[in-house]
């Protein structure tokens, strides 16, 4: 089961990665089109906020389930 919580571990950090790179190549696509207007930066700047905690959170999740922070053995 440690095992699974390693490659899990593994594909939330990727996942992580890919989605905030892929939020930030959307964005960009979005503001550099020649009909955008003020409420297509308001919109792309509040989806920024709201989503990088969530795509950090992601991360971190990821790395500590990949470091056996998760683990049911008991640390001394």
């Amino acid at each position: 089961m440690n095992l699974l919580r390693k490659y899990l571990g593994i594909l939330w950090l990727l996942l992580g990665v890919i989605l905030g790179v892929y939020l930030f190549y959307q964005t960009a696509q979005a503001l550099s089109s020649p009909t955008t207007n003020a409420e297509d930066y308001v919109f792309w700047i509040v989806i920024v906020t709201i989503f990088i905690p969530i795509l950090i959170g992601f991360i971190l999740f990821g790395y500590y389930a990949y470091k056996g922070e998760y683990s049911s053995e008991i640390r001394k």
